[in-house]
């Protein structure tokens, strides 16, 4: 009941008792390094999408510092990190060998905030954006509509970073025209009858479309145009 009622009337403050970024020291085997010290809950720990876009915003805001801050922290431990799933595996083996401690949560935020960037200036037209489906505040690297890449979720789950990094780079965008016009041809060499509306509606609902792509509507009118035979 209190984390419903702060996050209805209060969604801009953190709820007390949720972990949070704060003011900590650098460890021994982080020399230079700056922990993030933004007050907001981790990213995995907001509880309603009001508030996920809001930490989300924060986060991102945040970005060019963070990556600033992450690329100088592995430079001065003689980690590569440029777009190269070699550099990445070697990063992400580092981090998951280390002992978790205070500087932890802003070292994967920061980590993954720096793979993200390394896709997002790799690929034309990809792009950090919010998850809008979930609750929870993680930035997601998209193309179009495609989600390519989770890398904050990644550094965390200690995955293997450089293959993280080569799914971002090679994954192809999602074609919601394309798949949608296949399906209707599928559909229509089954039916002896023509597909009613509602199907279609449904269909188009199914793919993420807002109405018939031109491939599909010109399919569609010649079934039912008699001069197409």
């Amino acid at each position: 009941m209190r984390e419903l009622l702060w996050s209805t009337f209060l969604p801009w403050a953190r709820i007390p008792g949720t972990p949070s970024y704060r003011t900590v020291e650098a460890p021994a085997d982080l020399p230079g390094y700056h922990p993030y010290a933004g007050d907001h809950e981790l990213p995995g720990a907001t509880i309603d999408d009001t508030r996920s876009r809001r930490v989300c915003t924060r986060i991102l805001a945040a970005e060019p510092e963070r990556i600033a801050e992450a690329a100088a922290l592995l430079d001065r431990l003689d980690l590569e990190h440029g777009p190269d799933p070699e550099a990445w595996h070697a990063v992400g083996a580092w981090f998951a060998a280390r002992e978790p401690d205070a500087a932890t949560p802003s070292l994967a935020l920061d980590l993954g905030l720096l793979l993200g960037r390394r896709i997002v200036d790799a690929r034309e037209g990809a792009r950090w954006d919010a998850d809008a489906d979930s609750v929870q505040a993680y930035p997601q690297v998209v193309l179009g509509a495609t989600v390519i890449a989770l890398p904050l979720q990644a550094v965390e789950s200690h995955a293997d970073l450089g293959e993280v990094l080569t799914t971002g780079l090679e994954t192809v965008e999602h074609d919601a025209a394309a798949e949608f016009t296949a399906w209707l041809e599928e559909t229509l060499a089954e039916r002896e009858g023509e597909v009613d509306d509602d199907e279609i509606a449904w269909m188009l609902s199914e793919c993420g479309l807002d109405e018939l792509p031109d491939e599909a509507r010109e399919r569609l009118e010649a079934r039912t145009d008699p001069s197409s035979g």
